[in-house]
């Protein structure tokens, strides 16, 4: 499946700056939603231009207690993005993160010296953003990197 753009059109390399593919070589991903575009834009953008693709998970556990589990969803989650890849020809690596997610995505990006974070949205009630807040919003403000934001 082609790279797409917002509009659902299929990304030609050609339509894309030479700098802006040259410069793409480690893309980190933040999986979370099975039902979520963003793991197939992601995997498809690191096959147009070649990179490697750095997979997490990132799980807050809510006390010390509750680490162990959120270590076995984050790992499970992986689980499930690495058979939604099977077959693909992609570099990847699957990181399993307990914490804080958008700190999480964001200190991995640093670390591996990514190029992009490619994150998801979908819409939230007020409710929602009051108490979960956002963390591609958070990514944005702290990433040192460019950043993608795949509506889901």
């Amino acid at each position: 499946m082609p790279a797409v753009d917002h509009r659902g059109d299929a990304i030609r390399p050609s339509a894309l700056p030479d700098s802006t593919l040259a410069s793409v070589r480690r893309i980190v991903v933040a999986y979370d939603d099975p039902a979520s575009v963003t793991l197939e834009h992601a995997a498809e953008l690191a096959e147009l231009v070649g990179a490697e693709l750095i997979i997490t998970n990132v799980t807050a556990a809510m006390n010390v207690e509750d680490t162990a589990e959120a270590a076995r969803r984050a790992q499970a989650k992986l689980e499930e993005a690495r058979r939604r890849l099977a077959g693909r020809d992609i570099p990847t690596d699957f990181v399993p993160i307990v914490g804080p997610p958008g700190e999480g995505i964001v200190r991995l990006a640093d670390e591996r010296g990514a190029d992009l974070i490619v994150v998801g949205t979908r819409k939230k009630g007020f409710f929602e953003r009051l108490v979960e807040g956002s963390v591609n919003q958070e990514v944005l403000r702290r990433a040192s990197c460019d950043v993608l934001v795949v509506h889901k």
